[in-house]
């Protein structure tokens, strides 16, 4: 069996438009001068239509290798005409930071514990001598207000405190937020107090967006005024409408555990039944061609609307456009194949935002779905089941099995992690989940009539806290949630180049493709071990940049104990967000012993009384005023010193206890006082680290 390319157009022109994108945030923008990479572009076009017309057919190949050049550059070129930072106008190119500026609310604010987060769009700046147009997003955090929280989309804002950077990843293997800011168009972040901005009563927004952003909110008041509240209004807001901003953190995690965060997710179901029940809706229109035509055009216009309404996702505009290619398929009588439709789709979202291509979600949503379509009739064909109920069960859970062997290498990559009962928790969700969508969907359309509205609401909670309940039941069974599992960017391709290969086998049925895929699990299984191999036999002292917090790290030969301040212990969150991407890596417990700085202790080569500590030959103190000795007649020799929250900075009393190999700044310590500390050490000759500048490792060699 040879994979017949012509019928899939799309899916050979996206690859090189991939490759584009990918070529851009590997070298960035080599020329500034858009002109001139769009010249370069009208040149290679040109060559390929003069190519095409003069290559006899021996020679076309020549053809197919400039137009993957001309769908290269153009992915490249694209990047080059989105990124902001290249533009003359963009607010970072700025030499003077103090003025006025002026921006717009670009997405419905959203209501944090402490603040009010607004993505704000820059459109001008003044101060006494300058007047100019400037361009650019920023990240806007308002202390919490009456007034900050009747922000609404469109408003146009004055501020004039400074921007400032988004900082890095401070810890080693942390979700760099900066980048996917960059990714976004966010390239600055701001803090605004009370009374240090001004709501100029203006507003200047896409009426589109404006309205269904409106409309949103109205049917997220229906959900709540029919009884959906609570934790079940929160999954009911998510599933219907694609708004998680309600969400609580444990439900999440139990959807997370379960292997059924899609669900929460809205996709191609939603969009199905949405498609649906438009249809069967529409059905008044009748059979004519005149009709046929009106109910198609209709359909297009509800099922962009929904997308629209639920945030325009990567996998809600997937499966848009997907349904619109049948759609239009239908009224000029052409029947596309499902692959060449999935490369269109992905090629017109990566030629409207090539950014898209770096999303999560539309890295998963592609790669299942292409999973799905190459793999479920295979998994389903191999067993033949007679039950019809059976065989539907075993045709749900062929879908989740493909979709989860295409998806694992994402989500072990990206999360760390995987989920063991994914089929299981699959076989009561998704089906639930049809219902749900199905019935949320009618009491949306007919909640105004009052015995449906109630009867369907009803019905919608009921069905909800069944599934709360499902995926809490699957979080509870044993190694529902398998962590600590990681692989590195050589690993990720590789395991990509092996999810490519097993797609083709299984499709292609080619005996040399078994060949070349058992060799490359070797490789790759080799390079797992190595790696491994390479982590448990490190040992290092590690730490931690924490905003208001202490952390440090002592790794020994595959095991570690962490010490830290009790408050950090009660946030599991920051836990995962800034630390256990770096255990995953050097395949380490998720749940080490855990010591506060209180504590005296001795556990895997680490010692600690009082204030002092000692691990393999390294020796480290918190610094402490009030028990430190001076006019000692011997100093104490430490490796490391660390300084803490609010206290004064005295270096001189500092050199009278400790003979201090390097100093270390913690992440508590108020940034007026850490400054103070840089500035004594630097008189003193006191090598030293400000750990809010990033984390400090010490690797020990024994």
């Amino acid at each position: 069996m040879v994979m017949n390319w012509s019928k899939y157009p799309f899916l050979r022109l996206v690859i090189p438009l991939v490759i584009g994108v990918l070529l851009f945030d590997a070298i960035g923008v080599v020329n500034h001068d858009k002109i001139s990479l769009f010249i370069v572009l009208l040149v290679l076009l040109s060559s390929e239509i003069l190519l095409s017309r003069a290559l006899k057919y021996h020679g076309r190949w020549l053809f197919g290798v400039l137009t993957m050049l001309v769908f290269a550059y153009l992915g490249y070129y694209r990047c080059c005409l989105q990124d902001v930072t290249s533009r003359r106008e963009y607010f970072g190119n700025l030499s003077e930071q103090c003025g006025l500026y002026m921006a717009r609310v670009y997405d419905p604010p959203t209501e944090k514990e402490k603040s009010v987060k607004v993505l704000m769009e820059l459109e001008g700046f003044r101060n006494d001598s300058l007047e100019i147009k400037v361009s650019g997003k920023v990240i806007a955090y308002f202390q919490k207000s009456e007034e900050a929280l009747r922000l609404e989309y469109g408003d146009m804002l004055f501020f004039s405190s400074p921007i400032e950077d988004v900082p890095p990843p401070l810890n080693p293997e942390e979700f760099d937020y900066r980048k996917y800011l960059e990714r976004r168009g966010v390239t600055g972040r701001i803090y605004l107090k009370k009374g240090s901005w001004e709501n100029t009563g203006f507003q200047e927004c896409n009426p589109i967006f404006a309205f269904a952003y409106r409309f949103r909110d109205r049917l997220l008041e229906v959900l709540r005024s029919n009884g959906i509240t609570e934790e079940e209004f929160g999954i009911g807001a998510a599933i219907l409408l694609g708004y998680d901003e309600s969400l609580p953190a444990q439900v999440r995690q139990n959807f997370v555990a379960a292997g059924a965060m899609h669900i929460l997710c809205v996709s191609g179901m939603h969009v199905g039944i949405v498609y649906l029940l438009a249809s069967f809706f529409l059905g008044f229109l009748g059979r004519g061609k005149k009709a046929a035509f009106a109910k198609k055009l209709a359909l297009l216009v509800l099922i962009w609307f929904y997308a629209l309404l639920t945030g325009l996702s990567p996998s809600v505009m997937r499966s848009a456009l997907m349904i619109s290619f049948l759609i239009v398929g239908e009224l000029v009588h052409r029947k596309g194949f499902a692959l060449n439709s999935i490369g269109a789709s992905a090629f017109v979202l990566l030629l409207i935002n090539p950014n898209n291509l770096f999303a999560i979600g539309f890295q998963l949503s592609y790669v299942a779905v292409i999973g799905i379509v190459l793999l479920q009739k295979r998994i389903y064909n191999l067993l033949y089941i007679k039950n019809k109920l059976l065989d539907k069960l075993w045709e749900i859970t062929a879908v989740s099995i493909a979709a989860q062997i295409s998806t694992m290498p994402f989500t072990i990559y990206y999360f760390n992690q995987f989920t063991p009962y994914f089929w299981l928790s699959n076989l009561f969700m998704t089906p639930l989940s049809f219902l749900v969508i199905l019935a949320g969907m009618l009491l949306l359309m007919f909640s105004w009539v009052p015995m449906l509205g109630v009867v369907f609401g009803k019905i919608v909670w009921l069905m909800l806290r069944l599934m709360n309940g499902v995926v809490s039941g699957v979080k509870m069974l044993p190694f529902s949630l398998v962590k600590g599992l990681y692989m590195d960017d050589y690993q990720f391709g590789l395991s990509l180049l092996l999810l490519l290969l097993f797609w083709l086998f299984v499709n292609l049925r080619k005996k040399r493709m078994m060949i070349e895929l058992l060799a490359l699990s070797a490789v790759f299984s080799i390079s797992l071990a190595f790696t491994s191999q390479k982590a448990l036999s490190e040992n290092r002292l590690v730490f931690y940049s924490l905003s208001k917090h202490t952390a440090i790290d002592f790794v020994s030969n595959g095991s570690h104990v962490l010490v830290c301040d009790e408050s950090l212990l009660s946030d599991p969150s920051l836990i995962d967000y800034s630390l256990k991407g770096f255990w995953a890596k050097q395949y380490l417990t998720m749940n080490p012993p855990c010591f506060t700085l209180n504590d005296d202790f001795s556990a895997e080569s680490v010692c600690k009384k009082a204030w002092l500590f000692s691990f393999k030959g390294v020796v480290a103190a918190f610094w402490d005023p009030v028990i430190a000795v001076d006019g000692c007649s011997q100093r104490v020799a430490v490796d490391y010193l660390v300084v803490r929250e609010k206290q004064r900075p005295d270096l001189c009393r500092v050199n009278n206890s400790y003979q201090v190999g390097m100093l270390l700044i913690d992440g508590s310590v108020p940034d007026y006082l850490a400054c103070e500390w840089i500035r004594q050490a630097e008189k003193y000759g006191v090598p030293y680290h400000n750990l809010k500048d990033g984390y400090f490792e010490c690797k020990i060699y024994s």
